[in-house]
């Protein structure tokens, strides 16, 4: 009788810690920053609508900070995991900071370089001033080397301004305040409306990753099981987004800032089609262009190896373990 009382207690207790163990699983605190409502950070905004953040253990924050303000932020310890673009945290990256990339889900960049309706050709820009959002972000990032392929200097041929948010930019160069600028989507194709027209598209014939998962490395060794979630949970946002059109919709009204329905559609019809992977494994070739594209600006990139700034293990183990497979059977 003593020997089935101790039993019962023991099994009691057990429960009590396995129960305690699960809410402790439960409550993990993950902050998650995005640097733009732009539609190339979808996948993180799909995963976060589903509730798949919460179905594997996390007690989740998403923080958005704009531009390459996010990668401060992150680097001094207030963010856990980034989705970014390539440029901006390899900017960061070869300047010192404890950042790497975990996965990628778009392998282009989704940036228009449009124009007055009276530019008809890259040499036309002499003189002329052309908008980012702000110095050092990525839109500053991509459009200076472009400028130099057309052998162009940047603030001595063609003068560079910063404007702040991409649909200020667009109406600057609808009502000729400046002659053109940087613009991503949705906002470039409000700016055909206003018979813009573009100069440059990046997202074609290049590939340099637009959207990548990035932890500090110092994060991924101490939480590695925690990255692994993440991932399981983003891969399966990212199959809901690209399968149930009505969430994806739900997502980028939400975190998006978009509410017209027909733009909303249009979107998510355009970037589960053309832009992004099912499985976000990380893309060498993209990495090492974006690596030389900060090059032509920023000599301590010069040299560096691709596999310097990333990590590929995480997605490999989800791979050979079979949970990838899994969801995309």
């Amino acid at each position: 009788m003593k020997r089935l009382l101790l039993l019962v207690i023991l099994n009691f207790q057990l429960s009590i810690i396995h129960s305690s163990a699960a809410q402790s699983a439960a409550n993990v605190k993950l902050s998650v920053g995005y640097p733009s409502p732009s539609a190339a950070f979808y996948p993180l905004f799909a995963t976060k609508e589903a509730g798949l953040l919460e179905k594997y253990g996390f007690d989740s924050e998403m923080v958005y900070v704009q531009g390459v303000k996010l990668i401060q932020v992150h680097v001094s310890g207030q963010l856990d995991i980034s989705t970014v673009s390539s440029v901006v945290y390899l900017q960061a990256s070869v300047g010192g900071a404890d950042l790497i990339q975990v996965a990628s889900s778009i392998d282009n960049q989704i940036m228009k370089l449009m124009v007055h309706p009276s530019i008809a050709k890259p040499q036309d820009l002499k003189g002329k001033t052309l908008a980012v959002t702000g110095f050092g972000s990525l839109t500053d990032l991509l459009l200076r080397p472009a400028l130099k392929n057309w052998g162009l200097e940047a603030q001595k041929d063609v003068k560079i301004v910063q404007i702040g948010r991409m649909p200020d930019i667009a109406t600057a160069i609808a009502q000729k305040t400046v002659d053109g600028g940087m613009l991503s989507f949705p906002t470039s194709l409000h700016a055909e409306k206003f018979n813009l027209r573009t100069l440059l598209d990046f997202a074609e014939g290049f590939e340099s990753p637009a959207s990548t998962v990035v932890v500090s490395r110092r994060y991924a060794s101490a939480n590695r099981d925690t990255v692994l979630r993440f991932l399981k949970a983003y891969i399966e946002g990212t199959k809901r987004l690209l399968t149930d059109r009505e969430l994806g919709i739900r997502a980028l009204r939400r975190y998006g800032g978009v509410t017209d329905r027909d733009m909303l559609a249009t979107t998510h019809d355009l970037f589960t089609s053309r832009y992004i992977k099912k499985i976000p494994k990380i893309n060498l070739k993209g990495v090492e262009n974006s690596l030389s594209l900060i090059a032509e600006s920023n000599p301590k990139a010069k040299g560096r190896k691709a596999d310097e700034f990333f990590d590929s293990s995480f997605m490999e183990e989800l791979e050979t373990t079979g949970f990838v497979k899994s969801v995309w059977p």
